[in-house]
């Protein structure tokens, strides 16, 4: 398995149950991708190893977007931990070779230290209730006791949001933690 994003994707697919990689091929063949790109067939998948799937999806979606859609599936069929762990890798893999993956939005880049040190979260959501989130979603964060967990979660609904809604949730971060900002630009 090649580069270091399908080398990502492949151990977060070699260590799915075999039921569970079932359930995410056909999850894999059911959702529609942002646009531009095209769905992924069943029949295309129903073979592959979790290499070969690696590949396909980092062939068919690029490199910025296959890890979106992969957590979304992951999500999907309620893997939501292994979800997270990816996106912990790849903010890890990231931040040991200091280069961005083109495509990736300033607040995907910098997600890990956005959860961990953003403190006031209420501010943000408040930027974003109406625009980006429903108050169902508003209601539920607000609902998590700690900062970092209300950040978890405002995250896990990123997969739907396009960029639009992610220059929003940037703007609300630089009014309410501007000096957080600037330190991340500056890295």
């Amino acid at each position: 398995v090649g580069n270091a994003v399908t080398r990502l994707l492949w151990n977060t697919l070699k260590v799915l149950e075999e039921h569970d990689f079932q359930k995410f091929k056909r999850e894999l063949s059911k959702i529609q991708p942002k646009e531009g790109y095209e769905r992924i067939e069943l029949e295309s998948v129903a073979g592959l190893s979790p290499a070969a799937l690696a590949t396909l999806l980092y062939s068919h979606y690029g490199r910025s977007h296959c890890v979106e859609v992969t957590v979304e599936v992951l999500r999907a069929i309620g893997q939501v931990q292994q979800a997270e762990h990816l996106l912990d890798m790849l903010q890890t893999a990231r931040a040991s070779d200091h280069s961005p993956i083109p495509g990736l939005h300033f607040v995907e880049q910098h997600r890990e230290q956005l959860i961990q040190r953003v403190t006031s979260v209420s501010p943000v959501l408040d930027q974003l209730y109406g625009h980006v989130l429903t108050n169902e979603q508003y209601q539920s964060i607000r609902g998590m006791p700690t900062p970092q967990e209300q950040m978890r979660l405002l995250y896990s609904f990123m997969p739907s949001w396009d960029v639009a809604c992610k220059d929003l949730f940037l703007d609300a971060l630089k009014k309410t933690n501007n000096h957080l900002l600037q330190d991340l630009q500056g890295q």
